[in-house]
């Protein structure tokens, strides 16, 4: 099913209305265990998350480096998972994030204030100056809905950070059902870059810039580069695989 999904985005075959590509999620597949504690990459690699504050953060420089550049404001961070943005803040940030783990939220809380749910109910009462919302819209069951409460929520000159997949990228095309990013069973909403633009605009939002991290990252070795080389089993990192969109109201 994946499969065939994908290769319908890489057509094209979706009207100009269609953002992105939705897949069911597979039965029992939970945020608790499968990102916040032991997991396993793609690679078959197990993972123990807690220990991964610094390659989190180095593999993120486009946003850090971003935010770097701001005056201390108002932040949510959507989806903030251990809370390992929110600990690059120093105290001059008002920080907020929502996570929908308990253990992750439980974690976050000692470094900002963490509403523990979705953004579907969390108070939108509150306006914010910049909101992150990294690598979660491809989790979300209904992300244009996301995107425009998440507009309501920023300030008038506010910042949205967004990151996602590229399911149409390079790797995509070239390892088909075998692209790395396919791999996580809670990818159910899969966009392009193309369908990103289109998507962020129609809501509303005006695209500052957009970065493809990978150069900046761990995951640019000579190891993985080869990698590339052969078409078969599972794709190595690549650039463009992962794309960050810096936005503004319209």
């Amino acid at each position: 099913m994946r499969q065939i999904q994908l290769q319908k985005l890489m057509q094209g075959l979706y009207k100009t209305g269609d953002y992105f590509v939705s897949i069911l999620p597979d039965e029992g597949n939970g945020y608790e265990a499968e990102y916040h504690k032991v997991t396993i990459d793609p690679d078959g690699k197990e993972r123990h998350l807690l220990d991964e504050r610094e390659q989190w953060l180095s593999g993120s420089k486009e946003i850090t480096d971003y935010i770097d550049s701001l005056k201390p404001q108002k932040i949510l961070d959507i989806g903030c998972g251990l809370g390992w943005l929110l600990s690059y803040l120093n105290d001059d940030w008002d920080k907020y994030g929502i996570e929908i783990s308990k253990f992750a939220s439980n974690h976050a809380k000692q470094f900002g204030k963490i509403h523990h749910g979705t953004l579907d109910d969390f108070s939108d009462n509150i306006n914010f100056d910049v909101i992150v919302m990294n690598h979660v819209i491809e989790h979300l069951d209904f992300p244009v809905e996301a995107l425009n409460k998440i507009i309501n929520m920023l300030s008038d000159c506010g910042v949205l950070i967004i990151g996602t997949p590229d399911f149409d990228s390079a790797a995509a095309r070239r390892y088909g059902s075998n692209f790395r990013l396919l791999n996580d069973p809670t990818h159910i909403s899969l966009f392009s870059s193309d369908s990103m633009h289109r998507c962020l605009r129609d809501q509303g939002f005006k695209i500052i810039k957009v970065e493809y991290p990978y150069f900046e990252t761990p995951w640019f070795n000579k190891d993985d580069l080869l990698r590339i080389l052969d078409d078969k089993g599972i794709s190595p990192p690549f650039y463009g695989s992962n794309m960050t969109f810096f936005c503004k109201k319209n």
